[in-house]
């Protein structure tokens, strides 16, 4: 009881020696928690009697501040750096660390009282303003319903990574013993673990040409930037929490983390010695390791920035040099206080260079191995390959339903990466194409080393590759790849039905899923009246021929029309997003390509009344090219003469738009036409278009293709030169200088 006594005036002193440090919590928590709710009250009060805003909104906004307020959280922050400095503050001064420790009176409760004083009496004064808060926003007329547990749940989180960052610049005060090395201590606690994760991710992805990041491995990043420092902890809390998925075992976690600093806090304080108050350092022992763990980095940084801007090896030591020197001698004057201490220990110095520079030398010439990697054909069990770019217009995913409080549920879409899906649903088990890409791409990542004007974009094929070996363990790899030397290979790959498995969802969708099929040609819509069992023997039919589909085929043809197999799920969401208003996009998702190529298919849809319509001279009555001259400054004046005599007016925009519609220039034009929207379904369709002109189309049904008298470029056709003479494209006014994929 005496020591509960003691400890308790213990308390009651330092709290009246501390009597600032209240008042600057009661004012901080104030205005910039009690204020706002009390202004915002008042003027909810006001606006919701005279109906001028959503009240909603403004409940919303009154919930916000006694929930996720960021001034308030800001304010925490600098009120743990103020706790933690004014309670141990006498331990950076010698004469008030021997008036402390003169005192009859146990070590524990010497650290105890200011420790828990810190802690106890800011949330005393939260929670009571807290309430206060709460009270005011209740006397609004707000329901208690409305206003949620976010109050109390927000208190509880602010307070539990209150106590850990409190208790982290505790620990930074007995380490040092001067206040700004606290500081400084105190931001090396909190940054020092998410820059070292950070710098490891920068030095794989800057230095490993083949290094690919998976989803799993970006939230192990994400997670090691989490747990590696309290501050991002806290912020990665807060995040989760907006979106209500902070669970209670991460708080109770923090809570623990924050006891077992407690501890160590204590027992620091136990071994502190009195005579080291005044230096930087309190424990001599520390200033080696710590110097070079923060040199280390420090110099690998440098390395790779000057690296970064000459790619030379010179300017990359020059780096690791300016980085460990600046570090090191930064550190020692700190350590000594003293500017002729600036080389005080050379061996560390230079030992911290060499290291540095060895990681930097080994990043730039891969002395890991780890872009000349390949795996034994036989070890690997199957394999994933990704093309980048490649039929990006696939929808990944699935419809995302979800219940709002109120009861009202919303439709959404969750998607999914396209690489993601592709290494959970791909197995290719003819491994002989995959290894060849990476053994070229091997080859390329040399060149790419050994001649840095080398560039990745423009020639390259880049294919991301997943080995699964037979050990279980999975690995990832990118190439870069000359698009020649790629193509056989990738032909290979496609041609492989393994691989569209690993790309298209449809291929893994079964009749019992599909709810409704939709076709659609020109941007018009039809939706087919067919019985569970005429769905699944048309998707059966269509996914056997986009499985035979062959890159030979893609490129000698365009898709006809488009189909859509609607799962149960995705129906739903339609049916909502048309009765309930809402433009979430979701009716347009998951359109496949029809080919001229898929007979089985088109007959199908013939027996279902689907009738294609056709772009012939008995369907079309003209076609209109509008010309854009900027776009071309190369073609001749005379050229654009031969258009300008068309009988269709300067557009105001600085193009002009011709009319063709003689039977001669139709039948000239109709195979030249590409949609766009099925060009952009096949890249790989053999073609050349000019890039100054757009291109619409009238016929006896609607091409999706419309026109603005107003200047709008919205042409829905383009055109393949490949189809069109030289002569033709002459007299049409199209540039062969201009032309693009």
């Amino acid at each position: 009881m005496t020591s509960k006594s003691l400890c308790f005036k213990l308390m009651r002193e330092d709290i009246k020696r501390r009597v600032w440090a209240v008042a600057l919590t009661v004012l901080g928590l104030i205005f910039t928690l009690l204020v706002p709710v009390a202004l915002s009250s008042s003027s909810y009060m006001d606006q919701a009697a005279e109906r001028l805003v959503d009240q909603k909104l403004l409940i919303k906004n009154l919930v916000n501040l006694v929930g996720l307020n960021g001034l308030v959280i800001a304010v925490l922050i600098g009120l743990a750096v103020v706790w933690a400095v004014s309670g141990f503050r006498y331990l950076h001064n010698s004469r008030q660390v021997d008036f402390y420790h003169s005192i009859p009176v146990k070590r524990f409760q010497l650290f105890l009282a200011p420790f828990l004083n810190g802690i106890l009496v800011p949330m005393a004064i939260y929670l009571v303003i807290q309430l206060l808060a709460v009270a005011l926003i209740l006397r609004t007329g707000i329901g208690s319903h409305e206003l949620g547990n976010v109050w109390w749940r927000m208190f509880l989180i602010n307070m539990v990574y209150y106590s850990m960052l409190y208790t982290t610049m505790v620990i930074a005060m007995m380490m040092t013993g001067n206040m700004i090395i606290a500081l400084l201590g105190f931001g090396v606690f909190c940054g020092y673990g998410p820059a070292v994760v950070s710098l490891f991710e920068l030095y794989k992805s800057t230095w490993f040409i083949t290094y690919f990041e998976t989803e799993a491995q970006l939230m192990a990043w994400k997670r090691a930037v989490n747990y590696t420092s309290p501050f991002a902890n806290y912020m990665f809390s807060l995040a989760d929490f907006a979106y209500d998925s902070l669970g209670f075992w991460r708080v109770a976690g923090a809570a623990a983390v924050t006891a077992a600093l407690a501890v160590i806090a204590y027992g620091l304080y136990s071994i502190r010695p009195s005579e080291s108050a005044g230096r930087a350092m309190t424990f001599r022992r520390t200033q080696s390791p710590i110097k070079h763990l923060i040199a280390l980095p420090v110099g690998v940084v440098f390395g790779m920035f000057f690296h970064a801007l000459r790619s030379t090896l010179p300017w990359a030591v020059f780096g690791v040099l300016c980085g460990t020197v600046l570090t090191c001698c930064i550190m020692e004057i700190i350590y000594h206080f003293d500017f002729r201490k600036l080389f005080a220990n050379r061996i560390h110095l230079g030992a911290c260079f060499c290291i540095s520079l060895l990681f930097v030398l080994a990043g730039m010439y891969d002395w890991y191995g780890y872009d000349t990697w390949l795996p034994d054909g036989g070890s690997v069990k199957s394999a994933a390959v990704i093309f980048d770019y490649d039929d990006n217009w696939v929808t990944y995913g699935d419809v995302d339903m979800r219940t709002e409080p109120g009861g009202e549920v919303r439709f959404g879409w969750k998607y999914e990466d396209q690489s993601e899906y592709g290494f959970d649903h791909m197995f290719l088990t003819d491994v002989y194409s995959v290894m060849e890409l990476g053994k070229r791409g091997v080859e390329w990542s040399r060149s790419l080393r050994s001649d840095s004007s080398l560039e990745y974009w423009g020639y390259t094929e880049r294919c991301t590759v997943m080995f699964r070996m037979a050990n279980g363990k999975s690995v990832y790899r990118q190439y870069w790849i000359p698009r020649e030397e790629a193509k056989p290979l990738k032909t290979a790959v496609y041609d492989n039905r393994e691989y569209k498995k690993g790309i298209y969802p449809i291929l893994e969708q079964t009749g019992s899923d599909t709810a409704k099929v939709c076709f659609q040609q020109y941007g018009n819509k039809t939706e087919l009246d067919l019985t569970g069992e005429e769905i699944s023997r048309l998707l059966a039919v269509y996914q056997k021929e986009l499985e035979e589909l062959s890159m030979a085929a893609r490129e000698k043809e365009l898709p006809t029309a488009t189909i859509q197999f609607r799962t149960g799920k995705h129906q739903d969401a339609v049916v909502w997003e048309q009765e309930e208003g809402h433009y979430r996009n979701l009716e347009d998702r998951c359109y496949y390509p029809i080919y001229p190529s898929f007979i089985r298919t088109l007959e199908a849809l013939e027996k279902a009344g689907i009738r294609l319509a056709k772009l012939d001279k008995d369907t079309v009555s003209d076609i209109r090219i509008r010309y854009y001259r900027e776009a071309d400054d190369s073609m001749q004046d005379d050229e654009y003469e031969t258009v300008w005599e068309k009988p269709w007016p300067d557009d105001g925009d600085g193009s002009r738009t011709a009319v063709y519609d003689s039977e001669e220039d139709i039948e000239t034009l109709l195979p030249a036409l590409v949609y766009y929207d099925y060009r952009n379904m096949n890249d790989y369709y053999d073609m050349k278009a000019p890039d100054n002109v757009d291109v619409y189309v009238t016929a006896d049904f609607d091409t999706g293709s419309s026109f603005n008298d107003r200047g709008g470029r919205s042409g829905g056709f383009m055109l393949n030169l490949k189809k069109l003479s030289p002569e033709d494209a002459k007299r049409f006014g199209l540039a062969q200088n201009t032309i693009s994929d």
